[in-house]
């Protein structure tokens, strides 16, 4: 039986709201942590329908941060994906050291097994579809591979994608449970869909593969602080030769040592945004992250970024 759920900040006081939509988003989705610049005026809005094989929810509201740690992730009781439509204004998806910019129609996948952070702007609406992880790698093997990367929905199959889960989520609290069971059944082909069309070359990773590269990611994620962090280190842990270790890391079109810089250049640039660590210096922040050389980590932040890590900080925080 389908249970519908409504959570309004508009009918908690004020002084209240934020907490209460802290409680709701928890209990909504998966155990996470929000934070927001503004929680004096805060408000949001989450409706969602829950069906027998996922979940469909409406959510919008005022810019906050959202963030799937470690200990939420050792809470957890069943591993689920989670599809965010953006339906209005932009959000940005991180995961695994990898971000997605979602405009209005776009798409991206991530998962409950590993941390994430969704960062929302002002006056953000989304569809998300929550459904249990088996139902999708039934379809995509690799679809841990593709987390967060945005799915184009304003053209080619990613627009049709994007109109039909849209109109498909429409019916999917008919009341005919035959009928129900099939649109659930089509917004997962089609979430599978807009994923398998997706140009990239990580469908050339095999089963193996694709394991070997998420320890890869995840050992790298882990360790990002450790100045001793390099390929050899990487290799090591997975048991192979680094030159086998970057050819697999080379279907994705990068290569070990450059996602490991990557990952650390993002790492600090999330920090250097978040207002939570304002009180922290570059160099602080840079040398948590393992650059050890704030000369050398000047230089190849501005390289990625096209810009200093002091001004980055700046125009993020004039925002």
């Amino acid at each position: 039986m389908d249970v519908q759920t409504r959570y309004d900040t508009a009918d908690v006081p004020l002084k209240d709201r934020f907490s209460y939509w802290q409680e709701a988003v928890c209990d909504s989705y998966v155990r996470l942590g929000c934070d927001a610049k503004e929680r004096s005026n805060f408000s949001g809005l989450i409706e969602i329908s829950r069906h027998s094989a996922l979940s469909i929810s409406w959510v919008g509201g005022k810019a906050h941060l959202v963030r799937r740690r470690k200990r939420d992730i050792r809470m957890a009781t069943e591993p689920y994906f989670l599809l965010s439509l953006q339906t209005a204004r932009g959000s940005r998806i991180t995961q695994f050291g990898q971000t997605a910019a979602l405009g209005v129609g776009d798409m991206a996948l991530y998962s409950s097994s590993d941390p994430y952070q969704l960062e929302l702007t002002d006056d953000f609406s989304q569809m998300v579809v929550q459904l249990p992880k088996e139902k999708l790698l039934a379809r995509l093997p690799n679809a841990e591979m593709m987390t967060a990367r945005k799915i184009d929905g304003q053209s080619g199959i990613g627009a049709l994608v994007r109109q039909n889960i849209l109109a498909f989520s429409d019916h999917a609290s008919t009341s005919n449970a035959t009928l129900q069971a099939l649109v659930q059944e089509t917004l997962i082909d089609l979430i599978a869909t807009g994923l398998a069309a997706q140009d990239g070359s990580t469908f050339e990773l095999s089963s193996p593969e694709q394991h070997v590269m998420l320890r890869a990611k995840s050992f790298i994620r882990n360790r990002m602080g450790d100045p001793a962090l390099d390929r050899n280190l990487v290799a090591d842990e997975m048991g192979m030769s680094v030159r086998r270790l970057n050819a697999i890391f080379s279907k994705e079109g990068t290569s070990l040592s450059s996602f490991i810089r990557e990952s650390r250049l993002d790492a600090v640039a999330n920090e250097l945004r978040d207002a939570r660590f304002a009180a922290l210096s570059i160099s602080e922040i840079a040398l948590k992250y393992g650059f050890e050389n704030f000369q050398n980590f000047s230089t190849i932040f501005r390289a990625h970024f096209d810009v200093s890590p002091r001004d980055y900080r700046s125009a993020n925080r004039s925002g």
